[in-house]
């Protein structure tokens, strides 16, 4: 069975540039409160970016605040990058499967030196964050929240003191380029007291962008649209199979529990393929999904907008065979 993958809409696409404050306008209309965007050539960028940041600020702790906690599976491999590059110290925090319990994540915060937390709103794109009552923790304890809203934009997101997104593909704003970072009004204020204002836009002045900021903008507008209807299909996947995980959260993928995934893949992959030619199937255990034997279904791979729902079913009987 061959499926569509996802491409960037073709609106977007037959008119790719555009304005950049229309854009910007568009991405905050997506987020809780308005944050400072600048538009960046990737998701990595934006976290690379918050990392320098947060070293910025790292003399403003009266304690030596060289942590960074993260949680211990269900993050994105930057996590565990770009920080270091800092000299930051990973912290990671036992989480349950991916999500963060918050009342774990406060007995953390009072024993270590942290200075910010990195999560995804949806934990290894499986499952959705308690994002509001980690954000009520990380203020109360004044550390900052880094929240990477690539899985979760369109959805309940963006409650960081810093937000990144990509616009990679498959992304929900699937532009197969760029990505953004927007701080809230408390970080620019660090960084206008702290003098470093100017050299923070000097860093961002180094990542410049393509002007596809018509494409990008076509593809924010369909976010909501592109993120409820990934809810929905994961949902039907996790009503019909007993091995599925999160049935009560959601999430743009869907885990399944296998104890021989490695032939699970094999045999998928021969009789299941995007047309592409790429897989749809993760293998796990994996960092930034899930740390369990299992395949996760990438739901977020496929042409969601434009596959109707007994198709769905259709690949569903697929799998179950």
């Amino acid at each position: 069975m061959i499926i569509p993958h996802r491409k960037p809409c073709l609106r977007g696409v037959l008119n790719p540039k555009g304005n950049l404050n229309e854009l910007i306008l568009v991405i905050n209309s997506l987020l809780p409160h308005k944050m400072d965007i600048s538009i960046l050539p990737s998701g990595n960028a934006g976290l690379y970016i918050a990392s320098y940041i947060l070293n910025t600020l790292k003399a403003s702790y009266k304690n030596n605040r060289n942590n960074i906690l993260i949680p211990d599976m269900g993050g994105w491999r930057g996590f565990l990058e770009y920080p270091k590059i800092f000299n930051f110290n990973i912290v990671k925090l036992q989480s349950d499967l991916g999500i963060i319990n918050p009342n774990t994540l406060d007995d953390v915060l009072k024993e270590n030196n942290i200075q910010a937390l990195f999560l995804t709103t949806l934990a290894g794109y499986l499952a959705h964050q308690p994002i509001k009552e980690i954000k009520k923790i990380c203020e109360e304890r004044e550390i900052i929240l880094v929240e990477d809203v690539s899985g979760g934009i369109g959805g309940t997101c963006g409650y960081g003191d810093i937000v990144v997104c990509s616009m990679g593909s498959p992304k929900i704003i699937n532009c197969e380029y760029g990505g953004f970072i927007g701080i809230s009004d408390r970080v620019k204020e660090y960084l206008i007291e702290k003098k470093k204002i100017d050299e923070f836009k000097s860093i961002l002045k180094t990542h410049k962008v393509f002007n596809i900021y018509g494409l990008m903008k076509e593809e924010a507008l369909n976010a909501k649209k592109t993120y409820n209807k990934l809810i929905k299909y994961s949902n039907i996947f996790k009503e019909e199979f007993e091995n599925s995980y999160f049935k009560d959260s959601d999430g743009v993928c869907v885990f399944l529990e296998y104890r021989n995934q490695k032939e699970v893949l094999n045999k998928l992959n021969n009789i299941l393929r995007l047309d592409n030619g790429k897989s749809l199937i993760t293998k796990c255990p994996i960092y930034e999904r899930i740390l369990k034997n299992g395949i996760v279904v990438e739901l977020k791979k496929m042409d969601i907008l434009n596959i109707p729902q007994e198709e769905i079913f259709e690949i569903v009987d697929v799998i179950k065979k």
